[in-house]
């Protein structure tokens, strides 16, 4: 809130920026940090467009028309391919959470966002990158020869343990050792996001070679000057991830064939996938599949250690299971189809 009452937007402050992020923190109570973080940021993005094209600068003077001029630049943005569908679906979400903060019980808003940018795709479609491990360790090797040493070790904990990034930056590493020391796991609680949330044990198995990683990253980030987490005494989650190591850490990885953070998420899922199947994942569309019991058990599996509680989320990790299986009985089909016309073309 500004420091003299205002009408200006809503009354929640004179800069349109900040009172959104003001009315986020009232509409949820002063928690889920997290949530109010990600759509202020979405907001902040509407604010720069609809001040550079319509020079509006107060929410009371936004319009239906103006969130739908928006989402049809979203739209744009979908169709040239500089907007993945589901970002821009987010992006309208949290413009329609932020107005409905501020306005109360009438709010103007985008109705269905999935009608104006698309519908998203649910599952993983392509393999992810950083599959292979020693491209993994290479790039964590290249982020540490340009004096990222803490970016490679959020790199090697992402893909080594399926962990988000912001669970890699905030956890206590000694904790970690301690636990893969006694029981061959680490509890994930800390950064935590949705899903099970920091409240239920979350166990990800950590074997030998898992054990001298939480060693090296424990070394590495001592050298540094950090103390529980990888986070400098005077630094902030923020201005560690947007403006320091690990935002100066995206192009090189994209450099060496990693598209991101998350993307190493995907690998260990079907890194998992394969270790607890036998089955390479579907998205890579093998020749062969797990059978129906093996693949449910195999996911609910993954789904714990990476934090969900949706057997469908997975799929945007691993890949379609039902259309890999459509694919293989469409392939049996074609290869029978084409030996019973051998067959009759022999003995004609």
């Amino acid at each position: 809130m500004s420091k003299y009452p205002t009408t200006r937007n809503f009354g929640f402050g004179k800069q349109i920026e900040w009172a959104g992020r003001k009315a986020l923190e009232q509409y949820y109570g002063n928690g889920h940090f997290a949530t109010v973080s990600t759509h202020a940021q979405h907001w902040n993005l509407f604010c720069r467009w609809i001040q550079a094209t319509r020079d509006i600068r107060d929410a009371r003077d936004v319009t239906q028309l103006h969130l739908e001029e928006y989402a049809d630049m979203l739209c744009k943005c979908v169709m040239d391919e500089t907007l993945d569908v589901a970002y821009a679906q987010n992006l309208i979400s949290s413009v329609n959470v932020v107005l409905e903060a501020m306005r109360g019980p009438l709010p103007i808003r985008i109705a269905s966002p999935s009608d104006w940018v698309g519908r998203r795709v649910t599952y993983r479609s392509e393999p992810p990158t950083g599959q292979d491990w020693s491209q993994v360790v290479a790039a964590g090797e290249q982020l540490a020869k340009q004096g990222m040493p803490r970016a490679q070790v959020v790199v090697l904990l992402c893909r080594y343990f399926g962990v988000r990034l912001r669970e890699a930056v905030l956890t206590n590493i000694s904790d970690w050792i301690k636990q893969a020391r006694e029981r061959g796991e680490i509890d994930v609680r800390e950064g935590t996001k949705g899903g099970r949330g920091n409240e239920i044990e979350r166990w990800v198995p950590c074997d030998k070679k898992g054990q001298y990683l939480l060693a090296e990253a424990e070394r590495i980030c001592r050298s540094v000057g950090c103390d529980e987490n990888m986070l400098l005494p005077d630094e902030t989650y923020v201005s560690f991830v947007n403006n320091g190591e690990i935002n100066r850490a995206r192009l090189p990885l994209h450099k060496l064939g990693i598209k991101g953070f998350h993307e190493l998420r995907a690998a260990y899922a079907c890194q998992r996938y394969e270790d607890l199947s036998g089955y390479l994942a579907p998205v890579f569309l093998s020749d062969n599949c797990a059978g129906y019991r093996i693949h449910w058990k195999t996911i609910d599996t993954i789904t714990m250690e990476l934090g969900h509680e949706r057997r469908d989320v997975i799929e945007e990790y691993i890949g379609d299971y039902s259309a890999h299986r459509s694919l293989l009985q469409n392939r049996k089909y074609e290869a029978s189809k084409a030996l019973r016309a051998a067959l009759k073309a022999a003995q004609k």
